[in-house]
């Protein structure tokens, strides 16, 4: 009788080891002012405990190195340190109930085993097709990057000619839809305008998409030559006005849009929509306090932040020559350290980011 409890308990431990096995992928879901965002975060099994990635699939980012994952008492915690989040959860039965933080705020967030499917929203002012007018995909090439970029032309109709305008997203990587968490401002603008009667063309940024090229390591000068190519491009159709050629550019765009229009004799016009009105630098520093501010940073450290930044911005500003600013700048960041070894530096400089703002 001893025997067969001995064997009941050991039987039991070895289910409760089981249990609590959080190998694997995570899922879960944020809903932050009606827009779903999906997190799964893949642990694995190390000598020293655990290990874990997080993915962000309607973001389109994969394998983000979590900074730390540790997990004790039934209880979970996983930081991204660079992206300031930090989820905690505890888990019971089959998934782990927990809070998703970033930047200062919160959000429920339980995390299961389930895969969760994206969810359909229904977006009244989105267009689906079939479209009243012609729509076709296109390809075209940028010759002094040596890139093949490509995106949808509309016509209001399939035979005619139209005065054209060609779309140019903000920054970061972008789809010819300019989509981001679902939302498709691009494709609704393009909607309109075509069946008002003017030509449309939008396409993927580089290495974007369908679009070859790399957009990490291009500038807003290099996203002037795309521009530019796609200028040359619709000259060659038979549908397009040429005397009638204009750019719309969004946020970067309207940064872009006048520097491409500097180097084209064939652009009639512009229309800059939350284009920069102050320099480049001045705008990063603004704007990065106000995003701080939103997530909760106290007021000492982004002050800190801005003194910070704000050195770093001058030395970009004022050199003309980049081997020079690196050894500038890894200089300077190292005193800053030296005298402050809590000092967040930003990094991803380089001269050719700032030169064009």
């Amino acid at each position: 009788m001893r025997t067969i409890s001995i064997l009941l308990i050991a039987f039991i431990t070895s289910f409760s080891l089981t249990a609590q096995d959080i190998t694997g992928q995570w899922n879960g879901v944020l809903k932050v002012q009606g827009t779903q965002l999906r997190l799964v975060f893949n642990v694995t099994k190390t000598n020293n405990g655990f290990s874990s990635t997080m993915d962000s699939p309607d973001q389109g980012a994969k394998g983000i190195p979590v900074t730390n994952t540790t997990f004790a008492n039934s209880k979970i915690k996983f930081e991204v340190a660079n992206a300031r989040i930090e989820y905690n959860g505890e888990l019971k039965g089959n998934e782990f109930v927990g809070t998703f933080k970033q930047g200062g705020q919160e959000f429920p967030m339980n995390l299961s085993r389930t895969t969760i499917e994206k969810e359909v929203v229904k977006r009244p002012q989105e267009p689906s097709k079939p479209y009243p007018y012609y729509s076709e995909e296109v390809t075209f090439q940028n010759t002094k990057a040596n890139i093949s970029l490509s995106g949808t032309l509309t016509l209001p109709k399939k035979d005619g000619i139209f005065p054209v305008v060609i779309l140019i997203t903000g920054s970061g990587p972008q789809n010819r839809d300019e989509e981001l968490l679902g939302h498709k401002p691009f494709l609704i603008i393009s909607d309109y305008l075509t069946k008002n009667g003017i030509a449309v063309l939008r396409y993927d940024d580089r290495g974007v998409g369908q679009s070859n090229g790399d957009f990490k390591t291009a500038t807003s000068a290099d996203f002037a030559t795309d521009v530019e190519s796609a200028i040359i491009f619709l000259k060659t159709r038979k549908e397009i006005n040429e005397k009638k050629i204009g750019l719309v550019g969004h946020s970067e765009g309207g940064l872009i849009a006048p520097m491409a229009a500097s180097k084209s004799k064939d652009v009639s016009f512009i229309v800059l929509l939350a284009g920069t009105g102050i320099q480049g630098d001045k705008l990063l520093l603004l704007q990065q306090a106000l995003i701080a501010k939103a997530n909760g940073v106290s007021e000492t450290d982004i002050k800190k932040s801005i003194e910070i930044n704000s050195k770093l911005f001058e030395i970009v500003v004022k050199s003309d020559d980049n081997i020079k600013l690196k050894t500038d700048l890894t200089n300077s960041i190292n005193e800053m350290l030296k005298n402050d070894t809590s000092a967040e530096i930003p990094n991803g400089m380089t001269k050719e980011d700032f030169v064009s703002m």
